[in-house]
């Protein structure tokens, strides 16, 4: 069954100065659910093909001037439609390259602490060497990229997305061992694409865990419902992030559902 919609809390489940909304669809309506309850956002409208790959200067000058009101924490959605990092085809890999080095110019503009970019990990390909290539290959390509990151003191999350197991992930940011490389986990995608609890997730990501994307679903699609409105069990999932007291960031991905997710968190249009 559906979880029920609590009513608000006298405590937040999560600190407001710690959530995000995140901006896909209808940016001046999530931009302003930000902007009424004192929240951040996670821009994730130029990590699409449609907006990066074109002109999107003045879409962009629009947004940076917009999320300078906003109180809370600013991130940005990288591109990752096709951006396959780990392929042994050069020219895939420059074209990777080249787009998630332009992603920095795009979360510069926006005053962004973060660029997020998925895992790229294909759980589908069951081939023995398959993780040995995607690992090796990774560790190629990454250094160029953390060094741009360090160089302008934004941080580099990867979120897994297809991944049926957290493992790889953490076996990368272990071996980069960079506090510019750190993971999200999307606690929907965790639950459709794997069989293991986010409890489990929550333990295999470790120190690197950073960032949280959260949004509910019925169990087998991506629906991006809003908290409370599918069947995942979110009270345990909130509970389990909670006991890692770290500081993590969360981005909610409910679109016009935001507001009932925000009643369900118990955080008010007062930013408390």
């Amino acid at each position: 069954m559906p979880n029920k919609l609590p009513r608000p809390e006298a405590k937040p489940l999560i600190p407001a100065s710690r959530v995000l909304v995140a901006v896909t669809n209808d940016i001046a309506r999530e931009l302003r659910y930000a902007r009424e309850y004192g929240l951040g956002a996670e821009i994730q409208i130029f990590g699409l093909p449609k907006t990066f790959a074109s002109d999107h200067t003045a879409l962009l000058e629009r947004v940076s001037r917009e999320v300078e009101q906003l109180k809370g924490v600013i991130g940005c959605h990288g591109p990752f439609i096709d951006t396959i990092h780990y392929s042994t085809d050069p020219e895939i890999r420059e074209v990777c390259r080249v787009r998630y080095l332009q992603a920095f110019d795009v979360a510069e503009a926006l005053g962004a602490n973060y660029v997020l970019f998925h895992s790229q990990y294909n759980p589908i390909i069951k081939v023995p060497i398959y993780p040995k290539i995607y690992h090796e290959e990774s560790l190629k390509f990454w250094p160029e990229i953390i060094e741009e990151a360090e160089h302008r003191k934004i941080s580099i999350y990867i979120e897994n997305m297809f991944d049926s197991s957290p493992d790889p992930m953490r076996k990368l940011a272990d071996s980069l061992d960079s506090p510019r490389f750190q993971l999200c986990l999307d606690v929907a995608h965790a639950t459709i694409h794997s069989n293991l609890s986010i409890a489990q997730w929550i333990e295999a990501y470790g120190p690197h865990l950073s960032h949280v994307h959260v949004n509910d679903c019925n169990g087998e699609l991506d629906d991006h419902l809003g908290l409370g409105q599918g069947k995942l069990d979110l009270q345990s999932a909130f509970a389990a992030l909670k006991k890692t007291k770290l500081p993590l960031t969360y981005a909610l991905e409910t679109g016009k559902h935001t507001p009932a997710s925000l009643k369900y968190l118990g955080i008010s249009r007062t930013g408390r």
